[in-house]
């Protein structure tokens, strides 16, 4: 059985239910997979803790631990007993020191840790800030494929703020084996910053439509209930769903809105609810199990989701998950025109793009779908439709398959 080791930050990650859903693809298409992880959180607090137990995730972890000792002395003696113990491999080890801009005892004990993992087939990275050490050690002949997943912000420099664009991903562009992005917004982002169009490839996160599928058989617009989900973070544009919300209500709309997240920008949604007596109208209902995201779908009419581009297109949404997952609820999302979450839309035909930050554009698609049953209900029947074609985990399941056998051939 050959090997795919997942390198990751952290895990698990409350919002980060794509990078579960990508080891369970790996997992079915028959690898032996780890999952390599700097630090290890609290398995009982994970809103995915089903999935885990039923794939024995936890059993598959591998802490990223060099074990250097804390006692300088201590430590460079093991610093020399392990290149005496690895001589033989001078060759590499000469070339990865050269890699670092200065000389640390740490690079050896990343080496030795990094030589156990030399023999499995493919490395797949998620978050392109992850791979440095990767593509150095791809460089001077590490032997598994490197495949790494940007998933937005490690594409946009500076990156969290303060990694400056120095040639920070050379190594990655020049010797890594195939760099994924989730839509062709995201992929043109990548190729802008040097990276060989040859050398990216598009594959969407998928969804489970054996877990999201349309449960309703008919649709009440009396009260339009709609449904945002999303981290409560400025670049999901929340504050814009609010403001559509209340010129609806202003215009005699019977209108809810559902808020499913936690964020930094909690505090100030509340106060925007309060300030505008909004208690009837908007529900922010916390952080939720996919359980209940999907139950909350289903008493659901239509998705929103007005996320916008931040510091000139530098922070945007490059896909947008919850969208595909409630559009394969049969919800019709109405979303901004920002970043990559167009690719998920048929404009018209499963919900509605609006131009940027235009809440009168929002609002009037909203009015369009309350008003006019025969629309809300075929829009409805098309995104299950689309989803199934376009984003089943099945289809895209196909999709990673083929790449793991084609980058696993031979190792």
């Amino acid at each position: 059985m050959k090997k795919i080791v997942f390198k990751l930050r952290e895990f698990p990650h409350l919002s980060e239910t794509f990078i579960l859903a990508q080891i369970i693809t790996a997992i079915n298409c028959g690898y032996d997979v780890s999952l390599l992880v700097v630090e290890l959180l609290d398995f009982e607090a994970s809103k995915q803790k089903s999935l885990i137990e039923k794939y024995q995730i936890d059993k598959k972890i591998i802490i990223e631990d060099y074990k250097i000792p804390k006692n300088k002395f201590i430590r460079l003696v093991k610093w020399l007993i392990l290149l005496v113990f690895n001589f033989k491999d001078i060759n590499y080890i000469i070339p990865f020191y050269r890699e670092n801009t200065t000389f640390s005892l740490t690079w050896l004990y990343q080496w030795v840790f990094y030589k156990q993992f030399n023999e499995v087939s493919i490395f797949h990275v998620q978050y392109g800030t992850n791979s440095g050490i990767l593509a150095k050690l791809k460089k001077i002949g590490y032997k598994p494929s490197l495949i790494v997943s940007f998933h937005g912000h490690d594409a946009f420099f500076p990156i969290n703020g303060f990694i400056p664009n120095n040639g920070y991903y050379d190594n990655l562009f020049k010797y890594g084996d195939l760099i994924v992005a989730n839509t062709p917004y995201l992929a043109n982002t990548i190729a802008e910053l040097g990276c060989p169009k040859e050398l990216i490839t598009t594959v969407p996160v998928g969804v489970d439509t054996d877990f999201f599928y349309p449960k309703k058989t008919q649709i009440s617009i009396k009260k339009c209930k709609l449904i945002s989900v999303g981290r409560l973070s400025i670049v999901k544009g929340h504050i814009y769903a609010f403001e559509s919300v209340r010129k609806l209500e202003q215009g005699g709309y019977n209108i809810e809105l559902t808020v499913v997240g936690e964020g930094p920008e909690r505090v100030k949604l509340e106060n925007y609810i309060r300030k505008n007596n909004l208690f009837d109208s908007i529900v922010l209902v916390g952080a939720k199990s996919q359980e209940e995201v999907r139950e909350l779908l289903w008493e659901s009419n239509i998705f929103l989701f007005p996320s916008v581009s931040l510091h000139n297109g530098k922070s945007t949404e490059t896909q947008g998950l919850a969208t595909i997952e409630a559009m394969a609820c049969g919800l019709p999302a109405v979303v901004f025109d920002s970043g990559g979450v167009k690719y998920t839309i048929d404009d018209g035909k499963t919900g509605f793009i609006c131009n940027e930050y235009d809440i009168n554009d929002l609002v009037y698609k909203i009015e369009l779908l309350y008003n006019n049953k025969e629309l809300l209900k075929s829009m409805s029947q098309n995104t299950v439709d689309f989803v199934n074609k376009n984003y089943s985990q099945k289809v895209i399941d196909a999709k990673w398959e083929i790449i793991y056998r084609e980058l696993s051939n031979g190792k």
